[in-house]
């Protein structure tokens, strides 16, 4: 069975997380990256919401502080209280780099120095229309080791005011490096 470990940036703040718009502070991108915020209730102070009317083309990148290979994404989409569920991001691409000004770069169609990686799937569900926790994943094809990742937002699922995004989330594969090693028998 293939286990995953949950990754986090050093800080949930705006040195390691950036986006390309937000409504305002209290809807910022590192409240996605928090374990600690809340997956229920207001959207407020909980997670990340684009600039009123930003629901297509939106970019939001992690600084993990070092690079891994990262094989899984865990995420809740948007909700309000249960509500509001179409402004959860709905089409995406995933993308990786070791490259600071790459990261520091936030406009949707600036793609310099990124690799984009394959997914299992190329959009994220709908949040179910309850106020409850509903964790969803996706599985990445990766090899290599990257400190920044990167998420295109296409759209949402057709809110016209806000894209919104609760919980967004990297994973390691426990125990893959990337290496394959044989083991052989030692004869003395």
């Amino acid at each position: 069975m293939t286990t995953y470990t949950l990754i986090y940036p050093p800080a949930h703040n705006e040195t390691y997380v950036k986006n390309t718009t937000v409504y305002n502070v209290s809807y910022l991108g590192a409240f996605a990256t928090d374990p600690a915020k809340s997956l229920t209730g207001s959207w407020e102070a909980n997670s990340w919401l684009a600039a009123s009317g930003s629901v297509t083309s939106q970019r939001f990148h992690i600084d993990l502080g070092e690079a891994k290979i990262v094989r899984r994404i865990y995420y809740e989409n948007g909700h309000h209280y249960g509500t509001l569920t179409n402004s959860g991001a709905e089409n995406f691409t995933l993308w990786g780099s070791n490259n600071a000004a790459a990261f520091a770069q936030v406009t949707y169609a600036t793609d310099t120095d990124w690799t984009q990686l394959t997914t299992a799937q190329s959009t994220f569900d709908q949040h179910a229309a309850a106020d409850a926790v509903d964790p969803k994943y996706i599985l990445v094809t990766n090899t290599v080791a990257y400190r920044y990742y990167a998420f295109k937002f296409a759209d949402n699922y057709g809110n016209a005011t806000y894209l919104n995004v609760r919980r967004l989330s990297l994973m390691t594969e426990d125990g893959y490096g990337g290496v394959s090693f044989i083991s052989r028998p030692i004869f003395f």
